[in-house]
């Protein structure tokens, strides 16, 4: 009876890789940040003995061959891996990684919490703000996961957050846009919580963030110097507290230039979100009075606006000023190219990443920190018709 013989089976490399590797990087950085998430696999233990083969990296990290090949050769140089013996893999050196800057400190992990659904799913800002705090938090022995979370209506899902703890175990949680539920959450499993933009409410988180307040009073005073009164700024699920500040800067600004603040007229709102809703709102402000401008929150309200207000049959910006607070790399492809605020995603980052290297100032809920955006001036705005 003849054997059967079994054919070994190869090692898919694939197997080893972490389910946490970074994705795609940015154009202007795609060398560093490669090397950015090379090192963390390694720091974090994600392969044993040997790392996989250039082009299952540069697959997985979301770049060329050719820029692994330039980030793996980044680590080669600092000893972490080595290409040396027959068959040229590279071999992971533990000793040499373990020594290295942030090595002599037990590796601690990072929770990064993003809205997915509604009008918060995450744009290339989160993207891009991820990349800051990987490039400031890794070399220092931090781990980053990254989690999309249905959280953007705010209701508290302890559930679901004490899994992830459960999962992670995170020395520490930022929470992008969090809210009021995940503060007090935050308050009662006693986990350091921070939130990069978002409202609190009544329990007090440490909070980066761009004010939207401090952008609206500036588009404001635009408008108005301009001779704009009926504005209009819809406000589709958004916190509660959050909604009446911005309502309040509204009717402050109005009210100071002489003009009547009319909440269907320049705040119409909603308790949910979606692109129907949104129009709704529109609808609503209509019924009152032709807008002569609209700020919007962000990207795609403001693409929605432009949608609505074409198919008006009105002009951008001789019959309606359009603002966006928020800013989209795809923004200069628009004709007009858009009024909008940019962001200052890096120093936000660096921002919660010094209090992250500082944890004992956690304590400190009063640590708040809100920045500008910058405008700019693009082309949707000028005076209304007389």
């Amino acid at each position: 009876m003849e054997t059967t013989r079994r054919r070994k089976k190869r090692a898919n490399p694939m197997e080893n890789l972490s389910v946490h590797l970074a994705g795609p990087v940015e154009k202007d950085s795609r060398v560093l940040q490669a090397e950015i998430a090379l090192r963390r696999n390694l720091r974090s233990g994600s392969w044993e003995k040997f790392v996989p083969g250039i082009r299952t990296l540069a697959t997985s990290f979301g770049v060329s061959p050719a820029t692994m090949v330039k980030a793996v050769e980044r680590v080669r140089k600092d000893g972490w891996i080595s290409n040396e013996g027959v068959r040229r893999r590279f071999t992971i050196h533990r000793d040499v990684i373990l020594k290295s800057k942030g090595g002599d400190q037990v590796l601690r992990t990072l929770l990064l919490l993003a809205p997915k659904s509604g009008r918060t799913e995450p744009a290339r800002g989160t993207s891009q703000l991820l990349l800051h705090l990987w490039e400031i938090l890794t070399p220092n022995g931090w781990s980053i996961r990254f989690h999309l979370d249905d959280y953007a209506s705010g209701k508290r899902r302890q559930k679901q957050w004490d899994d992830l703890v459960q999962l992670e175990k995170p020395q520490a949680v930022i929470a992008i846009l969090g809210t009021p539920a995940m503060a007090a959450w935050a308050r009662d499993t006693k986990i350091p919580m921070f939130f990069c933009g978002g409202a609190m409410g009544e329990v007090t988180v440490p909070l980066a963030g761009v004010s939207s307040s401090l952008m609206l009073e500036e588009a404001m005073d635009r408008l108005i110097g301009l001779g704009h009164h009926k504005i209009t700024l819809p406000l589709c699920e958004r916190v509660p507290s959050f909604a009446a500040k911005l309502k309040s800067t509204i009717s402050q600004k109005l009210i100071l230039s002489n003009h009547d603040f009319i909440s269907e007229l320049n705040t119409p709102s909603h308790e949910e979100s979606g692109v129907e809703i949104f129009r709704h709102c529109l609808d609503r402000a209509f019924a009152v009075d032709t807008p002569t401008a609209i700020i919007c929150m962000d990207w795609r309200e403001y693409i929605a606006a432009l949608c609505y207000v074409q198919e008006k049959g009105l002009s951008v910006p001789q019959d309606i000023s359009l603002i966006c607070l928020s800013h989209d790399h795809s923004a200069d492809w628009f004709k007009p190219v858009p009024s909008h605020f940019m962001h200052p995603l890096d120093k936000l980052a660096s921002t919660l990443g010094n209090w992250l290297e500082d944890m004992s100032n956690y304590t400190n809920y009063t640590l708040n920190s809100s920045v500008r955006g910058t405008w700019v001036p693009g082309e949707t705005v000028a005076a209304p018709r007389s």
